[in-house]
């Protein structure tokens, strides 16, 4: 700026300016006074993505009603100007990641990568109860989540970061036999805590150790882990509605497998592509297609929209039609509306850069595909590497010719060993056709994923090379190395390897090699920039040679090498080459616009300056029919930690989901179909699900309004089938006194005396408890159950009521399920009897017998009593038995493009009335079986036993001094109630028959109206044609 023109002097004619273009329409004029080109480069201006958003819906999300002061900088890598915002206060977002965001930050980074970490700080959504997302990166994308991805640091990666001088990270200090602790890398070992916000049966509180080590490798539940998309959109539901602990434990870790949203839902329909270049945000590329879903008796008309940004990860949201301005979108210009889908989900994008795709390219969707693909990997290279005895540096590993006896034993337990001449399956950089790297190898395709290994000893070797540069050349350049150790190799450690992409190693060691009780240890060794992954390595860390090691071992392998495409220096890899592609497609798909000029001075000058006209938006859509995840800012109590984190929760009709900040990791994941319900107490939102699973959350606003509680609790009440759960008081006058309720041991009410005390205060049968004293349910034992409720007079409970057929809510299809009572033995996984020749009941039967010849074995001459006792055990055995006889048939229905997925009917071919007529009835077609005989004979001598319905609901009703009167007069009630209810059922059999007929009555009439209608259209018609006739 000339130094002899006053600042004010300049500043007020740009002012007035900007005003004339603000009230005109049209960039008239714009008067610098006396400014050069160098002081206009450097001119204020106030594009921050804050400044150019709208005023959000609601006051608890207006983040942006303080003054931002930015100032204007080059950025030289890549060629756009990025703006820097001071942090402020009276912003919760601000306060919650800013100062985690700064320690991101590199030192040594150039002027860009901070202006750029600072930008993406300030990234938070105007209207997250309008946008609904499809995935979870779109979700974090949305929240400004994640490492920024700007630039590459000019420093070492990899295996040779732990060899930097300016490398001050001394490790984790974690060693053992096999790994030894090293420089800026994290080990596993094998034990590590599991982090779990919520509680349940399966929570184990971390050791004082664990908390204060602030290196502690913390591996996420197989159900976050495993988590990526939020909104189904295929035609077929798959999976079952088991519980969590269930659920298969080794998953492959999804990628960005949310990239298939413009294939599944843009590709071959109508749809809008626009393209542009920010000079803030880089290359733009944005998709909007207008779709009608049919959700049962009501149609929803959405807009999903995909936005591309070059440094950022992609949004993929859907719109409701009726937030728009105008619903009647069939008039509204393209422009109007794709300008106000913008301001909704992403304001910080100007309209007035993007121009619509070129019609004449009809390549267009290909190029698209291809960029939104771009991260989803199928094919991995994998390098293997033989240790022998007394050995642990790479250059030993290196130099050994072949291996030993246990090491090929190993490799064919790894893959197939392929001849590499002529073969036509994933290659892996591997020469196929003249033997130049080899004549054999190791290839393995698991789940639709192709391995080929890089083994060392079947590599070239080079005798007068001691680099051994033809292996290194392979091995040196794959992500994960796997290390195989003989008995008695020295510990493994990164900082002997040099090489910048070998990230990841998996260290295995062979005991007991080529015998029959052959195991494998393991242990993982990771660069500190991967994020941790799964499976979690259990405690001991050593596995036989089995099916389940193998899988367990690809699947670490191939979760590896996808952690690693998440680091920083490969996240940043490839957000540059989706820069440069968006670039090109900006460049030479986009039509021309006749005002391009101005329009560029505009942006220039007047973007973020230009005071938008506040909007008017309705109530957010809460309902079903939007099945894409609502986001809220939340307070989550982390139980394994035992401290409150700030989260982003997001909730589709499918799954709840909780991101970490600010990294947007999934550390929580549930089932909307397992969530059995919620209370709104002083301490929180608790959220139930599973067995009485507690997730404890607060949500977090900024005027201390109920505004997003409110709507949190109903979107709850839209997308899953809990309720909200109540507080009773039950009272009685003394401890000796009947509570007047059966309890299971989750908390289900099997039986309610009628006008009891339990019945006055509000229980009914099929009611659940989750709750006791404040106490959940979910963390305490059977014993524990019943003296707590036995000491006391009165009890404070929340419980759940029961559905809508009086069925009790449950979180888990298996109502027997064995993850209630913690039993590991019976706790049989789809994925176990998968394997097997044998299903679910036969292997249950075959546990319960041998259990039951075991009884047999140790039985002694006994007593009468113990007699009893003994017949009493064989009982409860056959109940069991018999209960598993329930088999539930999983079927699948295919449903129309566009409609919601159609749920899995459970068919149930075993329904009962009572305990006794189920029992008798099994009993009666497993007659044959000698063990259910046995316990047919014991039926008779405990028919009158207060059991619940399976033998597994706890009798707390006291049976002091019982008579006969007594229990004449409660068969009597019984009976009596028995007749009330056939009585009931025949009066709700006459009025469904009743409504048919009424339905028919009016189907006719609705017939004989269209009929009368056409007739007095045909009589119009007539009359029409009729000339006029003067009277």
């Amino acid at each position: 700026m000339d130094s002899g023109q006053p600042a004010d002097a300049w500043c007020s004619s740009t002012a007035r300016a900007l005003d004339i273009f603000n009230r005109r329409g049209s960039l008239l004029a714009v008067a610098l006074g006396g400014v050069n080109s160098e002081a206009v480069a450097s001119l204020p201006t106030y594009n921050s993505p804050k400044a150019t958003a709208p005023a959000p819906y609601s006051s608890s999300y207006q983040y942006n009603d303080h003054n931002i002061s930015t100032t204007m900088t080059s950025c030289p890598t890549h060629g756009f100007a990025t703006t820097s915002s001071v942090a402020s206060s009276g912003s919760v977002q601000n306060n919650v990641a800013a100062s985690q965001y700064d320690t991101r930050v590199a030192i040594d980074g150039d002027c860009s990568s901070q202006i750029v970490s600072e930008r993406i700080n300030e990234w938070r959504p105007c209207y997250p109860r309008l946008c609904a997302h499809h995935d979870c990166v779109s979700l974090a994308s949305a929240w400004g989540l994640g490492p920024p991805t700007t630039s590459l640091e000019p420093r070492p990666t990899g295996a040779s970061q732990a060899q930097s001088p300016c490398e001050d990270d001394m490790g984790d200090g974690k060693s053992n036999d096999l790994l030894a602790n090293c420089p800026a890398f994290r080990n596993e070992l094998g034990g590590e805590p599991i982090r779990r916000l919520a509680l349940s049966r399966r929570f184990s509180a971390a050791s004082k150790d664990e908390l204060k080590n602030k290196d502690e490798t913390w591996q996420r539940e197989h159900t976050a882990s495993e988590i990526g998309i939020l909104e189904d959109v295929s035609n077929v539901y798959l999976g079952g509605r088991l519980c969590a602990a269930r659920q298969q434990k080794v998953v492959i870790e999804p990628q960005d497998i949310g990239a298939y949203y413009y294939r599944h839902c843009f590709l071959g329909r109508p749809h809008w592509n626009f393209f542009g270049t920010d000079e803030t945000l880089g290359p733009v590329a944005v998709s909007v297609v207008r779709e009608r879903i049919e959700s049962g008796i009501q149609n929803v008309t959405i807009y999903r929209m995909i936005v591309r940004l070059s440094d950022l990860c992609t949004l993929r949201v859907a719109i409701p039609e009726e937030v728009v301005s105008d619903n009647n979108t069939d008039q509204k210009n393209t422009r109007s509306l794709i300008k106000e889908l913008l301001e909704i989900a992403c304001p910080q994008i100007h309209y007035g850069i993007l121009r619509p795709a070129n019609p004449s390219f009809t390549r267009v969707e290909d190029f698209l595909v291809k960029i939104d693909e771009q991260p989803i990997y199928t094919r991995y290279k994998v390098g293997v590497m033989y240790c022998g005895v007394c050995q642990s540096t790479e250059e030993q590993m290196y130099n050994n010719e072949s291996g030993s006896p246990a090491f090929e034993e190993f490799l064919d337990f790894l893959g197939q060993r392929v001849r590499l001449k002529g073969f036509d399956q994933y290659k892996g950089g591997l020469d196929v056709r003249g033997d130049t790297t080899g004549t054999h190898s190791i290839y393995v395709k698991y789940q639709a994923h192709e391995i080929m290994f890089h083994v060392s000893t079947l590599l070239p070797f080079t005798p007068s090379n001691k680099q051994q540069l033809a292996r290194k050349r392979h091995i040196g350049n794959d992500m994960v190395t796997v290390i195989f150790q003989e008995p008695g190799a020295l510990p493994f450690s990164p900082i002997t390897v040099r090489s910048h992409f070998q990230h990841v190693f998996i260290i295995v060691r062979a005991n007991n090699p080529c015998t029959d009780d052959v195991t494998y240890s393991i242990a993982v060794s990771r660069a500190k920039d991967v994020p941790a992954f799964g499976p979690a390595v259990p405690q001991g860390a050593t596995f036989p040679k089995s099916a389940e090691f193998h899988d367990f071992f690809i699947t670490k392998i191939i979760n590896a090498e996808n952690a690693v495409h998440r680091s920083k220096k490969f996240a940043a890899m490839a957000a540059r080459t989706r820069r440069e592609a968006l670039k090109e497609i900006a460049e030479n798909f986009s039509s021309a616009h006749p005002n391009d000029g101005p329009a560029k001075i505009a942006s220039r000058f007047l973007v973020g300056s230009v005071k938008r006209k506040e909007r008017s938006l309705p109530r957010p859509v809460l309902s079903e029919s939007l099945h894409g995840a609502l986001s809220w800012l939340v307070e989550v109590h982390d139980h394994s930690q035992n401290q409150s984190i700030t989260c982003v929760l997001g909730l589709s009709s499918e799954t709840l989901a909780i991101l970490e900040m600010p990294s947007g990791q999934v550390i929580c994941a549930i089932p909307t179909h397992s969530i059995i319900g919620w209370a709104n107490t002083d301490s929180g939102l608790k959220i139930y699900f599973d067995h009485g699973d507690v997730l404890l959350l607060r949500c977090r606003t900024t005027d201390n309004s109920d505004r997003e509680l409110t709507a949190l609790i109903r979107r709850l009440e839209c997308v899953t089938k809990g309720d909200e759960a109540k507080e009773v008081l039950h009272r009685r006058a003394r401890t000796s006194d009947n509570l007047g309720f059966h309890l299971q041991e989750e908390g289900v009410v099997t039986d309610v005396e009628m006008y009891h005390t339990a019945w006055r205060c509000g229980l009914r049968q099929g009611s659940r408890i989750v709750e006791i004293e404040g106490k959940p349910i979910v963390t305490m034992s059977y014993n524990e159950i019943c003296d707590l409720m036995a000491h006391r007079t009165s009890l404070r409970l929340i419980m759940i009521l029961p559905a809508s057929d009086g069925s009790p809510r449950r979180g888990c299809a298996d109502p027997h399920c064995p993850a209630v009572s913690g039993d590991e033995r019976l706790l049989l996984m789809p994925d176990t009897f998968a394997k097997r020749n044998m299903n679910y009941l036969s292997s249950f039967k075959n546990e319960q017998l041998r259990m039951l010849n075991n009884w047999d074995k140790t039985r002694k001459q006994s007593s009468s009593f113990e007699d009893e006792s003994i017949a009493w055990n064989r009982h409860n055995a056959a109940t069991k038995l018999a209960r598993y006889e329930r088999v539930s048939c999983y079927v699948r229905y295919e449903r129309p493009a566009n409609t919601e997925p159609v749920k899995w009917k459970v068919l149930n071919n075993c329904l009962y009335e009572s305990t006794y007529k189920v029992q008798g009835r099994i009993l009666r077609v497993r007659s044959e079986d000698s063990l259910i005989s046995s316990s047919e004979n014991c039926r008779n001598t405990y028919s009158q036993s207060r059991s619940d319905t399976y033998g597994r609901s706890i009798s707390l009703i006291s049976k002091t001094g019982e008579s006969g009167k007594i229990v004449a007069k409660k068969n009597a009630e019984l009976e009596k109630s028995k007749t009330q209810l056939q009585k009931t059922l025949r009066e709700k059999q006459a009025l469904e028959a009743m409504i048919s007929r009424l339905k028919e009555e009016l189907t006719k009439e609705r017939r004989a109206h269209e009929m009368t209608k056409l007739e007095l259209q045909k009589l119009q018609k007539y009359f029409e044609m009729l000339p006029n006739v003067s009277l």
